[in-house]
C-alpha cells in the first residue's frame, strides 16, 4: 500500500516558487528560550529514521519520518485545499476572523480517504493574545481537539494543533498506520522550532521606478530604516495587502520609509500590468523595476513573494526578512524591532 504525506503550504498570504533558501541557526545569533526548550525536548527522542524538513514561508523546521517524507506531495495554494479537491486553488474566498495567517497541514494519504494528524498554525500575536485574554480557548479558535502555543517570532505566535480524526472508516491495516503515526507525533512536535531565513546584502543597483524615474542605492540614504516589500504581478496575496501597506506608508516612524520592488517585471506587458495594479490599489510609495543586478539578487535570495526586507541608511540588511503577507500589526512590530537593531548597530 502506497502512503503519502501531503504538506499543504501557505494560505492566502503566500505565492510560492522554488528559488534559493538559506535557513539556519537562531534569530540574531542568539539561542532563544523557545530554542533551548526545543533542544531539551528533542533529547528525549530517537530521530534516527527522521529527516529535517524546513518550511520556508512559515519560518520553522521540524523532523518528519523518512518513510513518509520521501513520498511527500507538496501543493502550494490557498486555504486548506485537499489533495482530492483542488477546486479552491486560487479562488478568493473570505476568511473568518479566527483563521490563521499561515498554516502547514500534514495529511496522511492512505488508499482511501485522507486525514490530518496535526497542523502548525501561525497567528498575529496581538490577535491571539486578545483571544486568550477573552473567553476564547485555543481549541475553539483552531477548531481542533487540542492546541497549544509552541513558540513566538517577529509578532507571530505558532500553534501546534491536532484535529479529531474519525477512524471508523479505516480498515485494520490503515488503522495500524494511523496508530503508528499517532505514536510519532510527540517526537515530531518536540522537533518543531524557529528557523532563521538569511539573505545576502543587496549590492549596488541602478534601476527605474514604475514611472520611469531613476532609482539607485541612494534611496536608502537619509533614512534610518527602509522597509522594502518585494512583490509580483501574479501574486494575489501581494496585491491584497497593498492598500494596507499604503496606509502604513503614510504613518511610518520618524526616519523610516516604505518602498517596493516588483520582482517579475521583465517586459512592457508586465510593466503595464504592474502600473495598473499600483494605480488600482492606490499605492503612491516608490515601486522599483529591477535592473539586472536586482534580478540576480532576487533569483539568488528569494524563496517566495511577498518578501519584506529591512535596510539601513548604508544599504545593509537589518535582521531577518519577512516571507509572506502579514497583518499590519505584525509589520509594525517587526519594523520597530528592526529600527532598534539599526540604532544599536546590530544587523543580524
Amino acid at each position: 500500500m502506497k502512503k503519502n504525506i501531503m504538506s499543504k503550504i501557505l494560505t492566502v498570504l503566500l505565492c510560492t516558487f522554488i528559488l534559493t533558501a538559506l535557513l539556519t541557526g537562531c534569530t540574531q545569533g542568539e539561542t532563544s528560550k523557545n530554542d533551548q526548550s526545543a533542544v531539551r525536548q528533542e533529547e528525549n527522542y530517537d530521530y534516527t529514521d527522521y529527516k529535517d524538513y524546513t518550511e520556508d514561508g512559515l519560518g520553522f523546521t521540524l523532523k518528519l519520518p523518512v518513510k513518509y517524507l520521501d513520498n511527500e506531495t507538496i501543493i502550494p495554494g490557498k486555504y486548506e485545499v485537499m489533495f482530492g479537491d483542488i477546486s479552491l486553488l486560487g479562488k478568493d474566498i473570505p476568511k473568518a476572523e479566527t483563521d490563521p495567517s499561515d498554516h502547514l497541514d500534514i495529511f496522511f494519504m492512505p488508499q482511501k480517504g485522507e486525514y490530518c494528524p496535526f497542523k502548525v498554525l501561525a497567528y498575529p500575536a496581538e490577535k491571539w493574545d486578545g483571544w486568550m485574554n477573552s473567553s476564547k480557548k485555543a481549541a475553539d479558535i483552531t477548531k481542533c481537539a487540542t492546541a497549544e502555543e509552541i513558540f513566538r517570532k517577529d509578532g507571530t505566535v505558532y500553534i501546534y494543533a491536532q484535529p479529531t480524526v474519525d477512524t471508523s472508516a479505516l480498515d485494520s491495516n490503515m488503522k495500524a498506520d494511523y496508530d503508528e503515526i499517532m505514536q510519532m507525533l510527540p517526537a515530531i512536535k518536540a522537533s518543531i522550532k524557529p528557523a532563521t531565513f538569511t539573505v545576502g546584502e543587496l549590492g549596488a543597483f541602478s534601476a527605474n521606478d514604475l514611472g520611469g524615474k531613476a532609482v539607485d542605492n541612494s534611496i536608502f540614504a537619509g533614512h534610518k530604516l527602509t522597509m522594502v516589500n518585494i512583490w509580483a504581478t501574479f501574486c494575489k496575496p501581494c496585491i491584497k495587502e497593498m492598500p494596507d501597506l499604503q496606509k502604513m506608508s503614510e504613518d511610518m516612524p520618524e526616519g523610516t520609509q516604505l518602498i517596493s520592488i516588483v520582482g517579475d517585471v521583465k517586459d512592457k506587458e508586465l510593466l503595464k500590468l504592474a502600473q495598473k495594479i499600483v494605480n488600482d490599489t492606490g499605492v503612491s510609495f516608490t515601486s522599483i523595476v529591477p535592473d539586472n543586478s536586482l534580478k540576480q539578487y532576487l533569483d539568488n535570495n528569494l524563496v517566495a513573494y511577498p518578501t519584506t526586507l529591512f535596510i539601513d541608511s548604508e544599504g545593509k540588511i537589518i535582521g531577518e526578512p519577512i516571507v509572506g503577507e502579514r497583518d499590519m500589526s505584525v509589520y509594525k512590530e517587526v519594523l520597530n524591532d528592526r529600527l532598534t537593531q539599526a540604532g544599536s548597530g546590530s544587523n543580524r
